[in-house]
């Protein structure tokens, strides 16, 4: 078996065969004693502005540069499927494929996955009142594969065979689609474009008529591409210095920053708070300053609905009310600001609202200011010390534990220590925070948290 460097080794003559351009100040280095297995460090000097490397379209892997595009009848059986589907497919066939264009590229590619969808139960509990747990979406998965997956797999026994391309290489090729793919606009457009060609000419004079909905639909259902090369650099938050260009013949990284001789090339993958770090790719920030806590839905219309003497269709048009006027979504975000969202004010005092108050709201469509009464103010706090007691564990006693603790208990103690971090602060500044008289009737001014951006914080779940 061929050793890590070896692979490597492969894998860059690979690129450079296949047409990549490859800068000679850079070099991929093991990173496999820090748990980030390879990455990418400067050989020499770079400037910002500099080409890093290069990559042709065709060295891209998808859906549409896979030979199981060329197969008529399952060409457009993996086209039907919507999301990930389609390269989760692609990537269970190119994987297992022996004579594989992208072998190279294959075997450097981990095949085990420290995310939390790979953990055993014990390790689960240690994410206890967080909410990895409930976005893993591992039933959800399983589901496809039943419902989309295997059906593929059974129908094309010359191409796939059931007992390799598995559930597990199917979780194992979702998985290297969280982590390592990429979204290539440009390759939208050639699916767009591939599709309109098929079009009957009945179909194209509906077009027109459909073109604001299937641009929404678009923008749903990302076309994802793995990016052999781009996908070796890693993420560290604040330590972003390179950048993937998308151009019409080939894919650029450059560098964003002078990066210095030894240093690792970065190119982050957003402004993620850890649970989200850790849910995607497995990892943790020591120090994350985009750490975040959700306070969901359901628990705010628990805290403002204690006496249960709402009935449900009342809340049901509060809620719908809510959501028209976009205030309420799945969940608020609080994050290391500590400042509570507009829209949560507003939400608590109109599922607070009388009958009468409520039907004014309506009738009037528009509503309250967001003010920090008493009352207000005492029900935001209930519902963080709520959210705060879904967790096992103190602060104290995760600090405590964090001093001894590695691998998979180390970052579910820094997911909770952050989130408990935000909550006990915010419950700190809120304490504080003056409070306002209550308003009688709505603002005849519709002056709502939709139309102050800048300290409203909701967030769909991703």
């Amino acid at each position: 078996m061929a050793t890590f460097e070896e692979t490597g080794n492969v894998f860059w003559k690979w690129l450079q065969d296949n047409g990549a351009a490859l800068s000679k100040d850079i070099v991929i280095k093991d990173y496999r004693s820090e748990g980030a297995g390879r990455g990418v460090i400067a050989s020499n000097d770079i400037k910002e502005g500099e080409l890093l490397f290069s990559l042709p379209r065709s060295i891209l892997l998808s859906p549409f540069t896979s030979s199981l595009n060329k197969i008529e009848g399952l060409k457009d059986d993996v086209a039907a499927l919507n999301g990930w589907t389609p390269l989760i497919i692609t990537l269970m066939y190119e994987s297992q494929k022996k004579d594989s264009f992208w072998k190279p590229y294959f075997d450097v590619l981990p095949r085990q996955f420290s995310t939390p969808m790979f953990w055993e139960e014990a390790d689960l509990k240690e994410l206890q009142g967080t909410d990895i747990v409930s976005k893993l979406g591992k039933a959800e998965a399983e589901e496809t594969f039943e419902n989309e997956v295997k059906p593929i797999i059974e129908k094309y026994p010359s191409l796939f065979d059931k007992e390799i391309h598995n559930l597990e290489l199917f979780h194992i090729c979702g998985s290297l689609i969280m982590a390592y793919s990429f979204n290539d606009e440009l390759q939208k457009t050639e699916k767009k474009s591939n599709a309109d060609e098929k079009e009957d000419n009945d179909q194209e004079e509906q077009e027109e008529e459909e073109e604001e909905e299937e641009e929404e639909e678009e923008e749903e259902q990302q076309v994802i591409t793995m990016v052999p090369m781009a996908d070796m650099l890693n993420h560290k938050t604040g330590f972003n210095n390179a950048r993937l260009f998308h151009e019409p013949d080939s894919l650029q990284m450059k560098a964003i920053k002078d990066i210095k001789q030894g240093e690792q090339i970065y190119n982050t993958y957003g402004d993620l708070c850890n649970a989200d770090l850790l849910r995607k790719y497995g990892f943790t920030d020591e120090k994350n300053e985009f750490d975040l806590v959700e306070l969901d839905g359901p628990l705010i219309v628990e805290h403002c609905n204690v006496d249960q003497k709402q009935d449900e269709e009342l809340i049901e048009r509060k809620i719908d009310f809510l959501m028209e006027e976009g205030v309420f979504d799945e969940c608020f975000v609080i994050d290391t600001e500590h400042e509570i969202p507009l829209e949560l004010i507003v939400s608590v005092h109109v599922l607070c609202s009388t009958p009468s108050e409520f039907e004014k709201m309506e009738e009037k469509q528009k509503l309250p200011k967001p003010r920090l009464t008493q009352d207000v103010k005492q029900i935001i706090l209930n519902i963080l010390k709520k959210r705060l007691s879904r967790y096992p564990t103190t602060l104290e006693e995760d600090n405590q534990e964090l001093k001894d603790a590695t691998g998979n208990k180390r970052h579910a103690l820094l997911v909770r220590m952050g989130e408990k971090n935000i909550i006990e602060s915010t419950i700190q500044t809120l304490s504080a925070a003056p409070v306002v008289a209550a308003a009688s009737t709505p603002d005849k001014r519709s002056s709502n948290a939709k139309n102050d951006q800048g300290k409203s914080k909701k967030q769909k779940r991703h």
